[in-house]
């Protein structure tokens, strides 16, 4: 499957990275490209507040062909937003993987494609389960942002 999404989009990292920081000001304490900023495989974004925690993380991956992964975490909390096409399964393209159950493949609130979409209707749906201290609440939007 690695080779079906193509290579990791560089262009859509950085955009995702610009968002973060243009969305969420202040409350981004720092970001990363894994394993380093010349052949990234993924981008950390770690987060000055949390729900459990007083701080919260977004690794996010994006590839070329199609597909991307955002996935959150913190002390005793994690979820993801993805998009992968896979044939060979059931599971919904875009799917999300609740927060106590990250091995359920639910259907995903957020239709985009574009990087820049993509990291606003996850940084919407986020913001909102967080400001309603309820994780339950990340995956009720109807077609964020």
């Amino acid at each position: 499957m690695p080779s079906e999404r193509g290579p990791v989009d560089w262009d859509a990292l950085r955009t995702t990275e610009r968002v973060f920081r243009n969305r969420l000001n202040g409350l981004v304490a720092e970001t990363e490209y894994v394993p380093n900023s010349i052949d990234p495989v993924e981008l950390r974004v770690s987060l000055d507040i949390g729900f459990e925690a007083s701080m919260g993380q977004f690794d996010v991956q994006w590839w070329t062909n199609h597909g991307y992964k955002y996935h959150y975490s913190e002390s005793d909390l994690e979820f993801r937003f993805g998009w992968e096409l896979r044939p060979e399964t059931t599971y919904p393209a875009k799917h999300f993987h609740p927060p106590g159950n990250p091995s359920s493949h639910l259907e995903s609130c957020i239709t985009h494609e574009e990087p820049e979409l993509v990291t606003l209707a996850v940084i919407s749906c986020w913001w909102d389960a967080l400001r309603a201290d309820d994780p339950a609440r990340l995956n009720e939007f109807d077609d964020p942002p």
